[in-house]
């Protein structure tokens, strides 16, 4: 059952091209097809009013603009407005339509949602895996917000710790991954904790892409 998306709504374009994909992929990649690729059409299409626009339409030219943008990045202004510039040498890039095919079959046994973490985990039960990979809050007072507006901060620290007790209350099974700060050891110190070292590849150039440290915690 595709999940469901009210244009407004932040990530309501993700949540309409995933159910798209999931529920009739060969629409989206024959409007994709129609697509021109370069500099010039990149920026038309992204300032184009989705409300105008089918929902096949809007689900091709998410996926147009994510594969098409500098470092395959997601991200909205204040509007909820895919901002994201246009991607150096993407002339020569493709949509590789045999992986989009190969996701959509992987997601018609998906169940996709747009909701707040604790809402989300509601539907977890006992046995089930949850894998929870939220925002990393750097340090006090410095949330990452660069992605949207309103983004998950130090407040919602708690929050997220009391929803890891009721996960595993109910029988759940769960692994975070989280950046290796004094708040989140301190949030996760009642779990099993391993520090890991990996590579961060999101820096929008090479040379700003660094290994850090990060923290998996779990119940099992």
């Amino acid at each position: 059952m595709p999940g469901r998306a009210i244009l407004g709504d932040r990530n309501a374009e993700l949540i309409e091209a995933i159910a798209l994909v999931q529920t009739d992929v060969d629409r989206v990649l024959e409007a994709m097809r129609r697509l021109p690729r370069g500099r010039k059409p990149y920026y038309t299409l992204r300032r184009k009013d989705i409300t105008t626009m089918a929902p096949v339409e809007r689900a091709a030219r998410f996926l147009y603009l994510n594969r098409y943008c500098f470092n395959g990045l997601f991200r909205t202004n204040l509007r909820g407005e895919f901002n994201v510039p246009y991607g150096r040498q993407k002339n020569r890039v493709t949509i590789d339509e045999a992986l989009l095919i190969r996701g959509a079959q992987q997601l018609r046994s998906a169940f996709v949602i747009q909701a707040d973490f604790e809402d989300t985990i509601r539907y977890a039960g006992k046995n089930d895996f949850v894998y929870l990979d939220p925002p990393y809050v750097e340090d006090e007072g410095n949330g990452f917000t660069e992605y949207g507006p309103d983004s998950f901060g130090i407040k919602d620290l708690t929050r997220f710790s009391e929803t890891l007790k009721r996960l595993n209350a109910i029988g759940a099974k769960f692994l975070v991954s989280y950046a290796d700060t004094s708040s989140a050891r301190k949030m996760l110190e009642t779990w099993n904790v391993r520090r890991v070292w990996t590579r961060r590849n999101i820096a929008g150039f090479a040379q700003k892409r660094r290994g850090v440290y990060e923290l998996l915690a779990t119940n099992i």
